[in-house]
C-alpha cells in the first residue's frame, strides 16, 4: 500500500509501505486522517518512538475485510478510538484506558493513519452516524480531547468562560462550554488569524497580550496551549471560586512565586487536568452532537493528498499561511 513514511527526524516520504497484518482484526480503507499538532513534534522535533513511522491517530475510515462473526460489514463507515489499551494494569481495570500505564498508540507507537489502510480491532470501532460525514468523523478525536477535557468539573449554564488556545481543541472546547450552557465565551490567542477565526464561531476574540485586563473575569478557564505563560494566565483570570481545565500537553517548566501560589488560595481556586479520551462517553458524544450543536466542518482548512502531504507538512512547519485543521485524503476524495 501507499503510505507517508516517517524514516528519520523531518523526512517524510509518500512510497509503499508493508502493511501490518492482525488477524481477527477490522482491514480499513482510510477515509481520512487530520493532522496533529503533535505530529509535528512528532516527525519534526525528534519525537517518534522509532523510525520508520507511519502517523497519523486522528481518522475516519471504510471498512473493507471484517472477521467472521464482526459487528461492522464490509462498507461500514467508522470512526477510529487509536489507543490501545494493555488491559491488565491498574488504571485499565479501574476502566480508565485513558490513563493506562502500557498501552501502544495508532499514529505513534505503532503505524497510523497516514496511508491508504489499516488494521484495527472492533472493541475501537465507532459507526457514524448517517448525518455525519467522514471528514467530520475524522475529527472525533481531538473533539473528544476536548469534551474530556471540560467534562472534569461541572459546568454551571449561564455562567462565563475563557479559553486559551484558538488552535483545534481550544476552538472545539469553547463550542462544549456554550453546550454545557455558558453564555458568554471569549477565546484568546496571540495570533490575528486565529482570533479572527474565532469570531466566525460567535466567540469574543481576545489578544492573549491584554489577558492582564481581566483579571478574575471567568467562571471557567481552559487552556488549551500547555505553555508556562498561559498556565498562568488561565489562573489569574479565573474569578473566585472559579475551575481552571488544563487541557493543553505542557511544552515547558513552570514554577510559582509564594504570592501568585496564595492568590490561588485565597480566591478558593479549583483545578483539573485532563488526558486523552474515553470512547465512552467522549467519542459517543462527539458524534451525538457533530453537524447539530457541535460544528467542526468549518475547522477543516486544508485537505491533501499523500503525495502532496510533505509539502504540506513543511508549510505547517514554517507557520506559512493560516492552518486549523488540515485533513490528508489517502485514498482521493471521499463522499
Amino acid at each position: 500500500m501507499k503510505a507517508l513514511v516517517l524514516e528519520a527526524n523531518a523526512r517524510l516520504v509518500c512510497r509503499e509501505h508493508e502493511l501490518r497484518v492482525v488477524e481477527g482484526w477490522y482491514r480499513l480503507k482510510i477515509a481520512a486522517a487530520g493532522i496533529c499538532g503533535s505530529d509535528l513534534g512528532r516527525g519534526f522535533n525528534s519525537g517518534a518512538y522509532h523510525y520508520p513511522l507511519v502517523m497519523g491517530h486522528e481518522f475516519s475510515a471504510v471498512v473493507e475485510e471484517a472477521p467472521q462473526g464482526g459487528r461492522f460489514a464490509p462498507g461500514a463507515r467508522v470512526a477510529v478510538y487509536p489507543l490501545l489499551p494493555c488491559g491488565t494494569c491498574a488504571p485499565c481495570q479501574k476502566g480508565h484506558i485513558q490513563l493506562c500505564l502500557n498501552y501502544d498508540y495508532f499514529g505513534s507507537r505503532r503505524d497510523g493513519a497516514f496511508a491508504q489502510a489499516l488494521y484495527a480491532p472492533e472493541s475501537h470501532l465507532l459507526p457514524i452516524p448517517d448525518d455525519v460525514s467522514l471528514e467530520e468523523a475524522a475529527l472525533c478525536e481531538p473533539a473528544a480531547v476536548a469534551y474530556h477535557g471540560v467534562s472534569m468539573h461541572p459546568v454551571e449554564p449561564g455562567r462565563t468562560a475563557l479559553v486559551i488556545g484558538g488552535g483545534p481543541i481550544g476552538l472545539i472546547a469553547a463550542q462544549w462550554l456554550r453546550i454545557k450552557g455558558c453564555t458568554s465565551i471569549a477565546v484568546a490567542d496571540i495570533e490575528e488569524a486565529k482570533l479572527d477565526f474565532a469570531a466566525t464561531f460567535g466567540f469574543t476574540a481576545i489578544d492573549s497580550r491584554k489577558l492582564d485586563d481581566f483579571a478574575d473575569a471567568f467562571d471557567y478557564v481552559a487552556e488549551a496551549c500547555g505553555l508556562a505563560i498561559t498556565r498562568r494566565a488561565a489562573i489569574a483570570c479565573c474569578a473566585r471560586k472559579g475551575h481552571v481545565f488544563f487541557i493543553g500537553n505542557p511544552a515547558d517548566d513552570w514554577t510559582l512565586e509564594k504570592a501568585f501560589f496564595s492568590s490561588i488560595l485565597r480566591r478558593e481556586i479549583s483545578f483539573t487536568g485532563a488526558w486523552n479520551s474515553v470512547p465512552d462517553p467522549d467519542w459517543k458524544t462527539v458524534l451525538a452532537h457533530a453537524g447539530k450543536d457541535l460544528d467542526l466542518k468549518p475547522l477543516i482548512t486544508g485537505r491533501t493528498s499523500l503525495e502532496d502531504a510533505p509539502a504540506m507538512f513543511d508549510r505547517l512547519v514554517r507557520h506559512e499561511g493560516f492552518h486549523c485543521k488540515t485533513l490528508i485524503l489517502p485514498n482521493g476524495d471521499i463522499e
